[in-house]
């Protein structure tokens, strides 16, 4: 992939994430309406369209067209969750689970703040708030919400899309640590905080 501009890669994620949260809202009202947990979903993937606007520009991102595909597709996966299915677990459990996830999924993405992104670049390094911890808090949040969707709405097809998303979020963070790995702060940065999505275990 030839190297683009900062302003290309905006308009393009911009106009990604706009569409997929349309989709997204059309697809989850009727399960919204009898049960408002399923919201954390809708708002987990709302705030990026505003980050996307208001983010610094890249000092550089990849030019790998596997590393875009993965992006998306880790992006795309967890739209397509559907309600339905005999739930694997208490509800209440399951709506605390998502909650949790949304907390940490958000507050992932107000400290990452104007560096967020859906591909690989670098647009500095974020040290606060939970990436004191963990290197990937907004994909462990959604790690956590998605799990918890999937156990409450457990029909094949979900279980196969949180298997697979989740599979391509794991790519996608190797492929974003490739780039921002060249960069010294966060090597360091690396070595200082060595869990990506759980302490003691990954």
């Amino acid at each position: 992939m030839a190297k683009i501009s900062s302003a290309t890669v905006g308009f393009i994620e911009t106009a990604f994430l706009t569409a997929l949260l349309g989709w997204q809202a059309s697809r989850l009202w009727t399960a919204i309406a009898h049960d408002p947990t399923n919201l954390a979903l809708l708002i987990s993937d709302a705030l990026p369209v505003l980050l996307v606007l208001f983010r610094r520009p890249a000092q550089a991102v990849t030019p790998n067209p596997i590393d875009w595909v993965t992006a998306y597709g880790a992006t795309l996966a967890p739209i397509l969750l559907a309600p339905g299915g005999e739930s694997f677990a208490d509800a209440r459990l399951c709506g605390a689970l998502m909650v949790a996830g949304l907390i940490l999924n958000l507050y992932g993405k107000i400290s990452l703040a104007r560096s967020f992104g859906l591909v690989a670049a670098n647009r500095g390094v974020q040290r606060l708030g939970p990436y004191r911890f963990i290197r990937h808090p907004i994909y462990a949040g959604n790690a956590l919400t998605q799990v918890a969707f999937v156990l409450l709405n457990p029909t094949p097809f979900n279980i196969a899309l949180v298997i697979a998303g989740l599979s391509l979020q794991v790519i996608r963070l190797k492929a974003e640590e490739a780039l921002l790995g060249q960069d010294p702060v966060y090597a360091r940065y690396m070595t200082e905080v060595p869990y990506r999505l759980a302490p003691g275990v990954f």
